[in-house]
């Protein structure tokens, strides 16, 4: 799996990026793949791996990490888990058994039940910002959800979200439940990203104006340069 926010560039480049997708107690190894002037692999470098020990479950909006809260799991999270294996049975002529049709991939997973609770209506508020707004800011309707081991999701789990329904009970407690059904999806490209690069992250790799100058050549260069954003938190 590509980092989201990394892209091509020339060995000599500087490069910072941070990883907002990393699962939880497992090991996350990182590798520099080197690639010729056509694109083609010539080389791959490891660099590390890290574990992030968290035991706790998060969802966020991979196009902006920032939306993300942490949930709570209730009883019935991820009960089932379906995975389809497409094909067709066909009955020829005279057989009394059918043949089977199809060359797969077996599917990724369908219909998961998700049963999450949130402790505040401001995580509650967070938690459908990350699906987008009635106004303006609107988001792709995807969620990662990231589960430490002994949840059987996989560990970096990305799904669309075609519906979500809160159970409102604020008017007791703080906390709100929610419940719906997610089918399993590709990450979204990794140079699609709904972050803003910063003054602050460019002052990491860059002392003056020529010096930014002597890289790019029209700020549209600059803001497809996905690479420097976060710098400045890293």
């Amino acid at each position: 799996m590509e980092v989201r926010g990394g892209k091509r560039l020339p060995v000599t480049s500087p490069i910072i990026l941070v990883d907002p997708e990393p699962g939880f107690g497992v090991a996350n190894a990182y590798t520099i793949i080197g690639r010729n002037s056509t694109g083609d692999v010539v080389g791959s470098w490891p660099i590390g791996s890290v574990v992030v020990n968290c035991d706790r479950v998060v969802i966020q909006q991979p196009l902006d990490p920032q939306l993300a809260v942490e949930v709570k799991r209730l009883a019935g999270m991820a009960a089932t888990l379906t995975r389809e294996t497409p094909g067709s049975l066909v009955y020829p002529q005279g057989e009394g058994l059918p043949g089977f049709v199809g060359l797969g991939p077996r599917q990724g997973l369908k219909d998961v039940p998700l049963l999450i609770r949130v402790e505040s209506t401001a995580d509650a508020d967070m938690l459908q910002r990350t699906l987008g707004t009635y106004g303006d800011d609107r988001q792709l309707p995807i969620w990662l959800v990231r589960t430490p081991p002994g949840q059987r999701l996989p560990r970096i789990f990305f799904c669309r979200v075609r519906e979500l329904e809160e159970l409102d009970s604020s008017w007791w407690s703080d906390r709100v439940q929610f419940r719906t059904s997610v089918t399993e999806v590709r990450p979204p490209a990794v140079s699609v990203s709904g972050i803003a690069l910063t003054h602050s992250d460019m002052k990491v790799f860059f002392a003056t104006h020529t010096q930014v100058k002597a890289r790019y050549a029209t700020h549209s260069d600059i803001k497809r340069d996905t690479s420097l954003i976060g710098a400045a938190d890293a």
